[in-house]
């Protein structure tokens, strides 16, 4: 058998991206399940078959997919979730989803072949506001990781002294914990947690958990909760791949997981590439997203692509980001990343779509573009289009091959730029909502003086 051409690095990280094609679309839950069990039928072996899709038996992966990544069977999930927003009203999107993939052969750079699961986690669905407000954005409280309890947590004052996460972290953890593979998906009915106990893998048998954006502070916190837990004690290697994730949680939450995570099992050799660590979550210079939420990163990403030479683009970056500092502030935590390692990236003059970015930004769309370009693209490698020449990715060198795209009825597609649009929008309305209550506290504060 031809050995893929992808390393092993290379190939979990193009799974996290791969648990995030429900977000490309709008649709109701049920909906965004079928389809990105549809998708993932592609890259995977016996994956369930989607009925309404015609597909009548288990699927066997296609040879370009193949080619790249190697034989992987679908052993749980996808699982996803659709929220309600505050008034009950269904958002339309995938707002968390997860799966779980076996080979029984994944050659490691630098160490041993072993039969591997990767559980791999959907990143931020920048189509999804309830990822925004109640996940990523969530940080100015912070709840304590030593007596944590996902199915029934509460924020708590930061003691100085505990680890702590954010409560968007916790959030997250709580949902990822909370979900059961559909009836017809990989073993159906059962919890992630529930389905790690009912394995019985051989000792060297390694797990990795993966994801990117959001998903690179959920891989590392839910790994290390499972681990903590027991959850993982049937496994010989346990190792995490996240990138371009905020910081999870603060200096001592960053500690612990150093601690029982190290960047290289025992006998494993260093390799040279900038992406090649386990246990290490990489990021890009140029990605505002793993910027969030030391202070002091934060303090960065209004110019992060150059100073804003319109009035108006500049004060909408400077309120976000002094919104941001204020939230990360509030928590009276110190935000800190785990161990990490970051990458060159490269300012872009036109997105995947072939739209022109002004650089600086001369509009929010200018920089909600180049942000968009830096947080996946750079990432990923971006095709040559039009007069373009193509752009090797920090981590692969271009996506992996993509079938075409067929939906299932009652789904649409999201295009790059419907997306921004509506991340512009989400943006600009998080700012206004957040200005009238910075402005009701300062009334109420200055009436309090008054008197």
């Amino acid at each position: 058998m031809t050995n893929p051409s992808l390393d092993a690095y290379q190939q979990v990280f193009g799974m996290a991206g791969l648990a995030n094609r429900a977000g490309g679309y709008n649709g109701f839950g049920i909906q965004l399940q079928q389809q990105l069990q549809y998708d993932l039928s592609y890259y995977f072996n016996n994956v369930p078959p989607v009925k309404i899709m015609d597909q009548k038996t288990p699927s066997i992966a296609n040879p370009s997919a193949v080619s790249e990544l190697g034989n992987w069977d679908l052993v749980w999930g996808p699982a996803l979730i659709e929220e309600k927003n505050e008034k009950g009203v269904p958002t339309g999107v995938a707002d968390n989803a997860l799966y779980v993939v076996k080979s029984n052969a994944v050659a490691f750079p630098g160490g041993p072949t072993l039969p591997t699961y990767v559980v791999a986690i959907a990143a931020t669905n920048p189509s999804s506001l309830y990822d925004w407000e109640t996940e990523d954005f969530s940080v100015a409280e912070v709840v304590n990781w030593t007596t944590y309890n996902p199915s029934n947590f509460a924020p708590s004052a930061y003691n100085g002294t505990d680890p702590y996460i954010s409560k968007g972290t916790a959030t997250g953890i709580s949902i990822l914990l909370g979900l059961e593979s559909p009836p017809s998906a990989a073993s159906p009915n059962t919890t992630l947690q529930q389905f790690l106990a009912g394995l019985n893998p051989d000792p060297s048998t390694a797990i990795i958990f993966c994801g990117h954006s959001l998903a690179g502070a959920l891989s590392p916190t839910l790994a290390l909760y499972l681990k903590e837990n027991k959850d993982l004690d049937a496994f010989g290697v346990t190792l995490v791949y996240p990138t371009a994730g905020p910081t999870p949680g603060e200096a001592a939450f960053a500690n612990l997981f150093n601690s029982k995570f190290p960047p290289l099992p025992p006998g494993w050799q260093q390799q040279t590439g900038t992406y090649q660590s386990w246990n290490t979550m990489h990021w890009n210079d140029l990605d505002v997203v793993p910027h969030a939420w030391p202070v002091s990163e934060l303090g960065k990403i209004a110019t992060i692509y150059g100073q804003a030479p319109t009035y108006m683009t500049a004060a909408l970056l400077n309120a976000l980001q002094k919104m941001a500092i204020a939230d990360s502030s509030n928590s009276g935590a110190s935000y800190t990343r785990i161990q990490n390692q970051s990458l060159s990236g490269q300012l872009q003059h036109s997105s995947a779509s072939s739209v022109s970015i002004k650089t600086p930004p001369e509009s929010l769309q200018d920089y909600m573009l180049q942000l968009s370009v830096q947080h996946v693209g750079m990432y990923n490698g971006i095709p040559a289009e039009g007069s373009n020449p193509q752009v090797n990715g920090l981590i692969l060198t271009q996506p992996l091959p993509k079938p075409d795209v067929k939906l299932v009825p009652g789904v649409t597609a999201v295009t790059e730029l419907e997306m921004i649009l509506k991340i512009i929008d989400q943006i600009i309305g998080w700012i206004s909502s957040r200005y009238v209550l910075v402005e009701k506290e300062n009334v109420t504060q200055n009436a309090g003086v008054d008197k």
